[in-house]
């Protein structure tokens, strides 16, 4: 499966729950690593960083990693900040670049404290 963190929360499901049942059966092909805050279950949610939402992402990666975890983690749909705005770059398909580095960077750290447990 593709599975999205995100997505998961928005359906009223525990991520971490999610990646135990899928991770020992080895049926995640890739990650979608991003956070929201639910307003309507299944309906309106605001995506967020991933500091910020309802998803604790660090118990996320921390299961990733206990589940021995070895293919993508795509950190998507970060929120576009003013930098962004104010100085678009047209050779990517979005313009929130800075949101991408910072959300790449968050998830990597991640990563690197779960590995050191």
């Amino acid at each position: 499966i593709t599975f999205d963190c995100g997505v998961t929360r928005e359906l009223g499901h525990d991520p971490v729950e999610v990646i135990k049942y899928f991770g020992k059966k080895d049926r995640i092909n890739h990650v979608h690593f991003r956070n929201v805050y639910t307003v309507i279950p299944s309906e309106k949610y605001t995506e967020v960083f991933l500091d910020e939402g309802e998803v604790d992402m660090f118990a996320v990666m921390k299961e990733l990693v206990k589940q021995k975890y070895s293919r993508l983690i795509y950190p998507e749909h970060p929120p576009v900040l003013d930098a962004d705005r104010e100085n678009p770059f047209d050779g990517i398909s979005s313009n929130n670049y800075t949101g991408f580095a910072y959300t790449a960077g968050y998830a990597r750290a991640m990563l690197q404290a779960s590995l050191s447990l």
